[in-house]
């Protein structure tokens, strides 16, 4: 998934906007298990976090 084209790069909020979207598109069902990857800008770290959709 991917929503650069519509909405540029807007930095940290790009997995909220990204899941909203998702969640008003209904592309997710429940039981969907959704990967949330966030790079840490200028060093090699990364958060993460699963959810079940519900």
């Amino acid at each position: 998934f991917t929503n650069l084209t519509s909405v540029g790069n807007i930095g940290s909020a790009a997995i909220y906007v990204g899941l909203e979207e998702l969640i008003r598109t209904k592309e997710i069902k429940q039981g969907d298990k959704i990967l949330l990857l966030v790079p840490e800008s200028g060093r090699f770290s990364y958060g993460t976090v699963l959810l079940t959709a519900d």
